[in-house]
Parts: structure tokens; sequence; C-alpha cells
């Protein structure tokens, strides 16, 4: 307990038999509970819980019969943790030691401070660390990133893929997990599900450690599912946000900007038809009706966006 405030720990594991102890012998005195989910996997990490949790009062084991991924282990965690536990604070840690746990005070500290309903880390506020990312990790994370901003709408948020943090109990309460990805788009759709509880979420700066292990993630397969959950989750967020619980400009303005360009490029189409086909050069007039209703579009879609920023629900700093 911290501060008054009961915590839990999730730590979700996927063959991590050689990481584990260590992650967990790592996790402060001051968390109550800590729940380390097995995603059913082909080493033997659920052997190394049941053995670590006979001496450690504080270690709960749940093991997925069937591979979930990530996000399926994490949501699996979740669920044990508020129908188990009291835990006002839930977080979460990599198994793979990774994460620097000892950030978690601090981290906490935030969490009550700000009100926070989900303080998470941040690799890129320290350089150095962010150095000794692989590169093709840091492109990876980078142009996810850029892209998340736009999806979740958490445009103060950087690092989306780094999930470590502290959830707060009444905020997952509201989550609907039936929008939350299963695998390593998680991150990503879970925070578009946060968009749509109207949580508050906050970075902390924390360094990352890269060791002798190594990632099951495939580059390209990762990288669609993310591309398509980042286009799946804006259209989610705006339908929930700013249309199904109360209409908002932001919906007007965006999607009135995409008739404009749908009508610009229709009428754009048919110009470049008759030219080809039918040799018959636009007149200046034409081309108005194609690049006047561009303009409008790209003028309302930009107005939308820059509500939209305006719109982030801060921390109460």
């Amino acid at each position: 307990m911290h501060r008054k405030l009961e915590t839990a720990v999730v730590i979700p594991c996927y063959n991590e038999e050689k990481m584990i102890a260590q992650t967990i012998k790592k996790i402060p005195e001051f968390v109550d509970h800590i729940i380390a989910v097995n995603d059913a996997s082909t080493d033997n990490t659920i052997g190394v819980l049941n053995k670590l949790k006979k001496t450690n009062s504080r270690l709960m084991v749940v093991d997925n019969k069937v591979n979930q991924g990530v996000g399926g282990a994490l949501i699996s965690g979740y669920d044990y943790a508020m129908k188990n536990t009291k835990a006002t604070a839930i977080g979460i840690v990599a198994g793979d030691d990774q994460f620097d746990s000892s950030y978690l005070k601090a981290m906490l500290d935030d969490f009550i401070d700000y009100s926070a309903d989900y303080v998470k880390a941040s690799r890129f506020f320290h350089r150095e660390a962010f150095k000794t990312m692989p590169k093709y990790r840091q492109f990876g994370n980078i142009f996810i990133t850029l892209l998340t901003k736009f999806s979740t709408g958490y445009y103060s948020i950087t690092d989306i893929t780094n999930g470590c943090g502290w959830l707060r109990r009444d905020i997952l309460e509201k989550v609907d997990f039936s929008i939350v990805e299963r695998r390593y788009d998680y991150e990503t759709s879970m925070l578009t599900a946060l968009s749509i509880a109207d949580a508050r979420v906050m970075d902390h700066a924390v360094p990352a450690h890269y060791g002798d292990e190594k990632s099951t993630i495939k580059l390209i397969p990762t990288a669609w599912r993310n591309l398509k959950a980042v286009w799946k989750g804006f259209w989610r967020r705006i339908y929930y946000k700013y249309v199904l619980y109360g209409f908002h400009p932001i919906a007007l303005f965006l999607f009135t900007g995409l008739f404009f360009f749908v009508l610009s490029f229709g009428v754009a189409v048919f110009l470049l038809c008759a030219k080809l086909f039918a040799h018959q050069s636009p007149t200046a007039g034409s081309v108005m009706l194609a690049v006047l209703p561009f303009i409008l579009s790209v003028q309302l879609t930009l107005t939308a966006l820059s509500m939209d920023v305006s719109n982030e629900r801060q921390p109460k700093r």
C-alpha cells in the first residue's frame, strides 16, 4: 500500500522463464498484489511462477490455457485484479525485465497528485535510453505514435507502444474491452477505449533496458495490425465521442470536409476522363469545381483536428 492506496500489478508472461523471476523480484514492497498471467507459454514459465508463488505471498498466478496475446493476458489480469482484490491502482509491468520497476513509486505519486486515470511510461524523454533501442523499434515507435495521436485523441502522449504504468480501477470498469485488441496492437486500441471512456492520461519519463533477450515481435505483421487498429480506432472514437454520446461540431466539420473531398475527387476524375477519352479540355470554371471543394475540405478537416487537439482531457496539473 502506498499513501493509503491499495495496489496491484499485472505482469503478462509469454515464454519468460529466464526473466520472470528477476522481474517479480524487483517489484517494490509497497505493491500489495502481484498478478502474473501465463499466456499459454511453451516453455517452463508456469513452472517458475508456481515455484515463486510458494515463497511470495503477494504473488497470484493466472494461467491462460490458450494464448491470447499481450492484450488478452493483460485483460485477464485486470479482470482477476478487480474480482479478487480491492486495489484502486492497477499497474502494468512487462515480464521481460525491460521496465525499471523502481519508477513505479514516482509514477504512482503522479497518479495520485494529478488525479490521473492512467499514468504511462515513456522512453522518449530519456535520449540515451532511447538510443539503446534497436533502430527498427525507434522508427516503428515514432511512426505508430504519430498516427495514434490522431486515432486516440491523446496528442500530448508519447511512446504509445509502452503500456507500463498505473490504471485507475474506476476507469477500467468503464472501458469497453470488446473494442480492445488482444495482441501487440493492444496499446493503441486500449488508448482509444480509454479516450471513449474520457480518461485522463499522462506520461512519466522512464528509461528502458534492452538485454540479451530476443523479441518475439514480428515487425511487418505487427505494424500492419497497428495500422488497422489506428484506422478503426479513429473512426470508432469519432463516432462514440462526437456523434453517439453527444453531437459535437468536430463531427460536423470532419464529415462535411470528407463530403467535399469526395465531391472534389469525383469532379477531378470526371474531368480527367473527359480529357483522355473525349479529348475535351476542361474550362476554368469546371476546374474550379474540383479545386474549391478540395480547398474547403482541407480547411474543414484542419478545423476539426485543431478542435480535437484542444478537446484532449488533461490531468489536473
